[in-house]
């Protein structure tokens, strides 16, 4: 006699489709109950890389570009702001390198075009002085991004200084017996330009020279022993403008004569200063780029 009967046989087949559905019920109740974490996470991942590319764009764009135009600081008419430094020579960015007339013109609605208005920012631009205390150069933004959920921070080393060097010549001025003249490279200036700023002559007198004598344009500035470290302004009548076309940028040369004994050495800067700018704070210090700390924050306004 079987074990079971025919209806015993239906009975433990319909036991054993329940017994078999048990598990998959519950793996559908485990996949259904985190399938919201689950979006959740995809869309926080999906958003936090767009916040990721949003940031390294925008510090991109500050640094490895001069903006457009690429004398937005002068002419006040910006479509796209940066950073970078404009080589005339080569018409082309000097990426990593900060212009100082740009950092100081920049301004935080400038920066928000920049990244959109989803976003808030935080800009700190820093660089160490003689004594090695932290400076900041500019500060721009929301310093309120300690208290957000979720911050993107963004930082590179570039070379920046306070004041602009439009020319120099450096490690190449040495006492080569006598007088003798030095060619400086040529710098470019533009009414607009003049209207807005200073140009100073500063001489670093590593050792030796007791006089020297700049020449702007064929026009003479002189310097003595007891002035020759003291910063010079350029009198504007000096450079090359044009009133009819204030946009346009002329070169001015420049030369140097020098006098010392052996072993002489000096270094020379053309600089270019906001005209608020007094002689005492175009030095050494304050002209030649140095290494520099730039940070930038980025988090939803959400």
């Amino acid at each position: 006699m079987p074990l079971l009967s025919e209806d015993s046989r239906g009975f433990a087949l319909s036991l054993d489709l329940l017994l078999a559905l048990i598990p998959i019920t519950l793996l559908l109740g485990f996949v259904a109950a985190d399938m919201d974490n689950l979006l959740y996470q995809m869309e926080d991942t999906v958003f936090r890389s767009s916040m990721d590319r949003a940031a390294g764009d925008a510090v991109s764009t500050l640094l490895e570009t001069s903006g457009n135009p690429t004398d937005w600081e002068i002419n006040g008419n910006t479509n796209v702001v940066g950073l970078a430094q404009f080589d005339p020579s080569k018409n082309g960015p000097m990426e990593g390198t900060i212009d100082p007339l740009k950092l100081a013109a920049i301004t935080a609605p400038q920066v928000q075009n920049l990244i959109g208005s989803n976003y808030n920012f935080y800009m700190n631009v820093s660089t160490i002085n003689k004594t090695g205390t932290p400076v900041s150069l500019k500060t721009l933004g929301n310093s309120s991004f300690t208290t957000a959920k979720d911050v993107v921070r963004v930082e590179r080393v570039a070379q920046a200084s306070e004041f602009k060097v439009v020319s120099s010549q450096v490690g190449q001025i040495r006492y080569l017996g006598g007088t003798r003249t030095f060619i400086i490279p040529s710098f470019q200036t533009s009414f607009n330009s003049n209207q807005t700023y200073d140009y100073w002559i500063l001489i670093a007198n590593n050792v030796g020279f007791t006089n020297a004598t700049v020449f702007i344009n064929n026009n003479a500035i002189n310097f003595t022993t007891s002035n020759l470290t003291n910063a010079a302004l350029i009198n504007s009548n000096f450079l090359n403008i044009n009133a009819t076309n204030p946009t346009v940028y002329y070169n001015n040369t420049v030369s140097l004569n020098a006098t010392g004994p052996f072993p002489s050495s000096m270094d020379i800067y053309i600089i270019q200063a906001p005209k608020n700018v007094t002689s005492s704070q175009i030095n050494t210090n304050s002209v030649v780029p140095k290494s520099t700390d730039f940070v930038f924050y980025l988090w939803s306004k959400g």
